[in-house]
């Protein structure tokens, strides 16, 4: 790797990656006036396959955060509407969910190109005064007083000694395993994603999900013909997506008897972008996500389960509570991140509750299951209390009832009596 360069400026801060909760974390520090570098190990962003809906309280946050403008320029599409199209759902039962009444003065959630947004964050956070550095890699993270961040680019390695380091890898945890934070993780099925065009018989502000078969849909379109497209489905067939005709399988699984013209509307579509398949790993910190120097943030800070939606508002969430922290006091110790920590705990408690709800409900499968999610809809038609699990993905977590969390109301909601 040759000579370490040891770099003239120690950065106030160095954010180890650039994505969602880094980028933004970048521009608000950047914005107060602190000295930032944001590492990211791609040498250009682009399709990931990563996260692509923000619920209205993420957009609260991105307002707060003072990046709003990079979703609205990035191509952020608003849903206004939510289908549930499903095998234990009747035609004469569908109906639409008016997602814009949920936050006052927010609207809809948001679907938008991940890796667009990422690029305008990444530009913002440099005009207000961060260093952008691409093609970061061999990053190594050594805690302490004052932590040291090694990295390779093609020009070289390079050595920066900031006063703390922001670990935002995501679910790679590449920051979190090198500073010894464990995590409890667990596993109730798999997922995958793609994104396509020429969807332009679908109505363009309608999200839908559901189940059929052995497979949960989603689609989130993104405007103009473009939509996200994901399926969740049981661990026994995490190869069917994969290898020569996995992206054509995944659109034929889109033809179910529960959608309007039986999918047409998605299964003629074209591919915009790869397809990828993933582990839906719920993981839990076992201890503080952080260290002396080092804190975490966004879902190497820990993750529910995807099927949940609320991955990016989460990463919202951190950053802007761990920046306003950084930017109140010199106090930088990880006794001054006690606030985050508790909150975060709090957060991910209730998600990772409310995920397990929704996994169980609508992905698993089989003739149990659709009788199971039928008996749930009576429940939920004869007591709206019993929705509550419905608000997770639409507002904060705090603001969700507290009876929505409790090991009683899981037991009410899927005992075989209801």
């Amino acid at each position: 790797m040759g000579d370490v360069t040891v770099r003239p400026e120690q950065p106030d801060v160095v954010i180890v990656g650039g994505g969602i909760s880094g980028a933004s974390a970048a521009c608000m520090l950047a914005a107060g006036g602190l000295s930032v570098v944001l590492l990211e190990k791609q040498d250009a962003y682009k399709d990931l396959v990563r996260g692509e809906w923000l619920a209205p309280w993420g957009i609260r946050e991105a307002q707060r955060l003072g990046v709003y403008d990079c979703f609205s320029a990035g191509g952020a599409w608003e849903i206004r509407e939510w289908m549930t199209w499903d095998e234990a759902v009747t035609d004469d039962e569908v109906e639409a969910v008016d997602m814009t009444r949920f936050i006052p003065g927010i609207g809809g959630p948001m679907s938008f190109p991940h890796h667009q947004v990422c690029e305008l964050m990444a530009e913002q956070a440099v005009a207000s005064g961060a260093r952008l550095v691409m093609d970061a890699s061999r990053i190594g993270v050594t805690p302490g007083a004052r932590p040291v961040v090694t990295y390779q680019t093609p020009e070289g390695a390079c050595e920066l000694r900031p006063r703390i380091v922001l670990g935002a890898t995501g679910r790679g945890n590449t920051v979190g395993r090198q500073i010894g934070v464990t995590m409890r993780n667990s596993m109730h099925h798999w997922g995958g994603g793609m994104m396509v065009e020429g969807m332009e018989g679908w109505p363009p502000d309608v999200q839908a999900m559901g189940t059929e078969g052995d497979v949960m849909f989603m689609v989130f379109p993104q405007g103009y013909g473009r939509a996200r497209l994901y399926l969740n489905f049981p661990t026994v067939n995490k190869h069917r997506y994969r290898g020569p005709g996995g992206v054509e399988r995944f659109l034929a699984a889109f033809e179910l008897n529960c959608l309007p013209d039986r999918g047409k509307a998605v299964t003629g579509a074209t591919p915009a972008g790869p397809l990828s398949v993933w582990p839906s790993v719920s993981s839990v910190p076992e201890g503080p996500p952080l260290v002396e120097g080092v804190v975490l943030i966004g879902d190497e800070a820990g993750n529910a389960d995807t099927v949940l939606g609320t991955g990016l508002s989460c990463a919202m969430r951190d950053s802007r509570t761990v920046c306003e922290i950084l930017l109140a006091s010199d106090d930088w110790s990880p006794e001054a991140f006690a606030p985050y920590v508790k909150e975060r705990d709090f957060r991910l408690e209730r998600l990772d509750f409310g995920a397990s709800i929704i996994s169980r409900l609508h992905v698993e499968f089989g003739p149990a299951a659709v009788e199971r999610r039928r008996r749930v809809r009576r429940l939920m038609a004869k007591n709206f209390a019993a929705q509550v699990t419905g608000l997770l993905n639409m507002v904060a977590p705090e603001d969700v009832p507290e009876f929505g969390f409790s090991e009683f109301f899981a037991e009410r909601l899927f005992r075989e009596t209801a």
